[in-house]
């Protein structure tokens, strides 16, 4: 099978689970908000609270899995 050979790959039947989906996922994403909580109350750059923010918009769940 060459690399770029994709028709034997059964890719419809692959059951992928997301990564934030496990403990390890919720445990990284845990990790991130707070860091970016804590950039946000504390760091005096204006410009490194507002990377935190968009960050925080980039991982917030529409599902609401934080608590």
């Amino acid at each position: 099978m060459a690399i770029n050979d994709t028709d034997t790959i059964p890719m419809a039947r692959w059951r992928t689970v997301s990564s934030m989906d496990t403990p390890q996922g919720q445990a990284d994403l845990k990790l991130i908000v707070d860091a970016c909580y804590e950039a946000i109350l504390r760091c005096d750059d204006p410009a490194v609270r507002w990377q935190a923010v968009k960050l925080l918009q980039q991982v917030s769940s529409p599902k609401g899995t934080l608590q």
